[in-house]
């Protein structure tokens, strides 16, 4: 795991079992539910539930997992067993807006009435329906990457149905960077964190050295890169300026939206950075011999776990994806030909 000690035992015990972890109380009040991601890995994702504290019942949750009945009523039974009903939900705040971390989100809503809010960017892309395509035709991409004929029909399939998952959840406030958000017995502040998707939010827990990472830094998994938004012009680059921007915490504790809690935030930030880096090495040393290589065949001869060909095809769009974006850096940074 090179820099990553994780801080919980249960959730790293859980993981190694391939097993969903019990609820956790990571700070006085505030407590993560796994819930169930059939048939992925982690197959997991954390919702977190704040108790507000001082005599009251309010409860405001980080994220809300996958929408299914059997999480409905998870989910329901971890508030139980902390004293909470899903009508004292106040406010759910989601970190991005993929399909695992909206998932309950509408089901609370309509429940308790509390209300939803994510940063502004995301709201405007479920608006436009750019949940994963980007802004682009996905067709369209396949072609410009150079994707064989006999493959694209099943990569196109896979990125299609992703925006079949669940319902496209109601945004009822908009957070905004730097806003501070009053959770009763905590504060939080936000800081937006663009590169996983473009309105990806961080939240880092007042007095607490403790940060909500969503999806923009995991502990074992190299997130992946514009996976949902409107595309910038360099997503890599923005994504390397939001794992700076995470500077002031470096010594925090990561609560990250999957995996398990772990130390040393800075330090996982470096390691994520300087794998994209070495990436992007690669990618300029493939391309020195073959500089005219498409993605697909500069993706097949790039290093991956496992190997190019053991791949998942799930897995393919966004490695395509984030291998486009290396040979972008590499020709941008190469003198005219």
């Amino acid at each position: 795991m090179d820099s990553v000690r994780p801080t919980s035992d249960s959730q790293w015990n859980a993981l190694q079992a391939g097993a969903v972890p019990a609820v956790e109380e990571v700070r006085p009040g505030i407590h993560a539910i796994a819930l169930d991601m059939p048939g992925m890995q982690p197959p997991y994702a954390y919702s977190y539930a704040i108790l507000a504290g001082g005599g009251s019942r309010a409860v405001h949750i980080i994220d809300a997992g996958l929408d299914t009945d059997e999480n409905w009523v998870a989910f329901g039974d971890a508030l139980a067993a902390l004293g909470r009903e899903l009508t004292d939900i106040e406010t759910v705040t989601i970190t991005h807006l993929h399909f695992d971390h909206t998932g309950l989100a509408n089901r609370i809503r309509e429940a308790s009435g509390a209300t939803v809010r994510m940063h502004t960017a995301e709201a405007a892309a479920i608006a436009e329906g750019l949940q994963f395509s980007a802004g682009h035709d996905v067709g369209d991409m396949l072609g410009k990457w150079g994707v064989p004929e006999e493959s694209r029909a099943a990569l196109l399939a896979i990125a299609t149905s992703r925006a079949d998952f669940g319902s496209v959840v109601i945004v009822d406030e908009e957070a905004t960077d730097g806003e501070i958000l009053d959770f009763g017995s905590y504060r939080a502040t936000v800081i937006h964190t663009p590169g996983h998707t473009t309105g990806h939010i961080c939240l880092a827990l007042e007095g607490e050295a403790a940060v909500f990472t969503g999806d923009h830094v995991l502990p074992l998994i190299n997130p992946g890169i514009a996976l949902g938004g409107r595309l910038t012009a360099d997503p890599l680059g923005e994504y390397y300026d939001s794992l700076e921007r995470l500077a002031p915490y470096a010594d925090a504790e990561a609560l990250p939206g999957h995996g398990f809690r772990f130390a040393s935030l800075g330090a996982r930030c470096a390691q994520i950075r300087a794998h994209h880096e070495a990436r992007t090495a690669q990618a300029a040393q493939v391309l020195a011999a073959e500089p005219d290589l498409a993605v697909w065949d500069l993706a097949s001869r790039l290093t991956w776990t496992g190997g190019w060909e053991a791949l998942p095809i799930v897995s393919r769009v966004s490695a395509l994806a984030q291998t486009d974006m290396h040979l972008a850096r590499v020709r941008k940074a190469a003198p005219a030909r």
